[in-house]
């Protein structure tokens, strides 16, 4: 146990040494308007049989109140005595740090595991204690086997070192980030590529072409995850599964593990974490759809603008992210409104083109509607049909032969498909469609609707009203 003592320290000594420096450059880089707290933390894990007995070591608090969040499965919580300020900021529930000047909490607990050991390939889930509101820095991970199981350690983290002695195997790991999971698995497997982002892991070789490839591999603003060549499909965060080794499933893996955890996404369908994924790493990743939208908002930047809409999404970690966040984000970065992201929460393939919109408050007979849009396309001005035309006096219907709008004594058929429409049963010709649709919404240009409908548009700075034309009163 001398020889273990003596690895642990001069470990310690190396990582703390690497640790100091990184933390430094990363605080640099830190956002004033950051809303969570940073800290560092150090997890002691020892494996016995029926459970894991975790030591955690949270240092860099703050002085406010921070809520512990504890593992569902945890038990036997305890405050780890150093000395006599050790348990001081620990209310008796544990349930909550207090205000103090104590920037170092140490915690003890169990996780309860099969009493006839840990069972190859499963993943140990969300097994460590979290902080409300907290950023881990750098994460120590300490794994010490005392039932000599063998096998193979993963968390994700970079493995500093591993050694077999006569009472424990012992293994080390550090990194950026959270670490909330924990792998373990019999076989064990080769480290065919590693670097400070990925760490790959297979029974195999890989060709000289692929370490060629991924020899400037590099993600920005992803942390260290281990990938292993397996077809699994129950990754974590951290611990990933590809059956394929190549770039693209890499970063693909990287990407959508990391930005599943990290947003609350609320949308009709999955292209949405697919494109923030994108716009984040700067990688085509995934679906046609995805890619087009990336595509259309990327074009249209300035290298200013691109910077300053990523590190918007990158603020919002933690947050909700759905269309109606983006499409906001979007027209900040822009100085320009768009309900982009909006139009395309749908499950067709066709793509809404990006539209602006007019900021003014649209009134109908001098009545504000908050949902009679007004957007520009090619020069155009478009107000949306329904709540417009709604107010008017018509309504708006979609049939098998086109758009049908009718009031008491006017009607219109529209084919949108031909170049013509049809008003109280006679055609008349046209050379433009009158109606545009965008998303799920049918739109109306201003010029038609002034002709076709009779109204008059009346616009100031700050208001756009419309109203049926002085002819008809």
């Amino acid at each position: 146990m001398k020889f273990a003592a003596s690895l642990f320290s001069i470990l310690l000594f190396l990582n703390g040494i690497m640790l100091t420096f990184q933390y430094h450059v990363f605080s640099d880089q830190l956002s004033e308007e950051d809303r969570v707290f940073n800290y560092d933390q150090e997890i002691e894990v020892i494996y016995r049989k029926g459970k894991l007995l975790v030591n955690h070591h949270f240092t860099d608090l703050p002085q406010d109140n921070v809520k512990l969040i504890w593992p569902t499965k945890s038990k036997k919580k305890a405050c780890l005595l150093d000395d006599v300020k050790s348990c001081e900021r620990l209310n008796e529930q544990l349930t909550q740090l207090k205000v103090g000047d104590e920037e170092k909490q140490s915690i003890s607990y169990e996780i309860p595991i099969s009493k006839k050991g840990l069972t190859s390939g499963e993943i140990l889930r969300n097994i460590f204690l979290t902080l409300q509101n907290g950023n881990p820095v750098h994460t120590q991970v300490h794994i010490s086997d005392e039932t000599k199981s063998g096998g193979q350690w993963f968390t994700g983290l970079q493995l500093v070192g591993q050694k077999t002695l006569d009472l424990v195997d012992y293994s080390m790991y550090s990194g950026y980030g959270a670490v909330t999971d924990l792998y373990w698995q019999k076989q064990k497997l080769k480290t065919v590529f590693e670097n400070e982002q990925v760490t790959l892991y297979s029974d195999k070789a890989i060709s000289k072409d692929l370490k060629t490839d991924l020899k400037d591999f590099s993600l920005e603003g992803f942390n260290h995850v281990a990938i292993m060549q397996s077809s699994k499909k129950n990754s974590s965060t951290r611990i990933l599964f590809t059956p394929v080794f190549n770039v693209g499933s890499i970063e693909k893996k990287i990407v959508m593990s990391q930005i599943g955890q990290q947003y609350d996404f609320v949308s009709n369908n999955n292209w949405l974490p697919i494109a923030v994924a994108s716009f984040i790493s700067g990688k085509e990743i995934g679906s046609d759809k995805a890619h087009e939208i990336t595509q259309i908002v990327n074009k249209y930047m300035t290298n200013e603008q691109s910077i300053a809409w990523k590190n918007s999404l990158i603020a919002q970690k933690g947050e909700v992210i759905s269309p109606k966040v983006l499409d906001k984000l979007l027209s900040k970065t822009l100085d320009l409104q768009t309900s982009f992201f909006e139009m395309n929460d749908n499950d067709r393939t066709e793509i809404a083109p990006l539209l602006f919109e007019d900021s003014r408050h649209v009134y109908l007979k001098d009545n504000e509607d908050d949902d009679a849009q007004v957007i520009f396309k090619d020069g155009r001005i478009f107000y949306k049909a329904v709540p417009v035309l709604n107010g008017l006096g018509y309504e708006v219907n979609k049939g098998k032969n086109g758009l049908y709008i009718e009031s008491d004594n006017r009607n219109f058929r529209f084919p949108m498909t031909e170049s013509f429409y049809v008003y109280n049963q006679k055609r008349y010709n046209i050379i433009s469609q009158p109606f545009e649709k965008f998303g799920d919404d049918y739109y109306v240009e201003e010029a038609w609707l002034v002709r076709l409908f009779l109204v008059d548009v009346e616009k100031s700075d700050d208001k756009i009203n419309i109203a049926p034309s002085a002819i008809l009163n």
